[in-house]
């Protein structure tokens, strides 16, 4: 599997990652329960991986294509 490939799915598998934590993250209990309020952060938190994810892979897909070194670009 290409590295590019790895990326796109990690990037997928954090939208679904970020949406459980948030989903879960319900906030029941009393007025000092944070336990909800902190699962619901952490899926924001994780929210914000997908697209560092898909750029990733996008720059990694165009230099595999082109030949050129993943790392350096040349």
């Amino acid at each position: 599997m290409k590295l590019s490939n790895i990326m796109y799915v990690l990037g997928f598998v954090s939208i679904l990652a970020s949406a459980a934590s948030f989903a879960t993250g319900k906030a029941d209990g009393g007025p000092g329960d944070k336990s909800g309020e902190e699962k619901q952060r952490s899926g924001l938190f994780v929210g914000f991986w997908p697209p560092t994810f898909f750029i990733l892979g996008k720059i990694i897909e165009d230099r595999e294509n082109s030949g050129k070194s993943i790392i350096t670009g040349e």
